[in-house]
């Protein structure tokens, strides 16, 4: 199974980067949702900043309906 280059593994943290790929929105697109209220927060290392791939899934669903 080939995976696209850049985008999150299933179950893993994901980068604002790859995350951006994976939605197709720019990175001023992706920290504008990060601000919304209930937005999942951040998970960090140091200086590396991960989102929850799951939960941005469930959050931006819920914002659909």
């Amino acid at each position: 199974m080939t995976q696209i280059p850049n985008l999150p593994i299933p179950g893993a943290l994901a980068t604002a980067a790859q995350l951006c790929t994976k939605y197709q929105v720019s990175r001023t697109t992706w920290w504008r949702w990060s601000q919304a209220e209930g937005f999942p927060a951040p998970i960090r290392f140091g200086r590396s900043v991960r989102w929850d791939t799951a939960a941005v899934d469930a959050f931006l669903i819920a914002q659909e309906g």
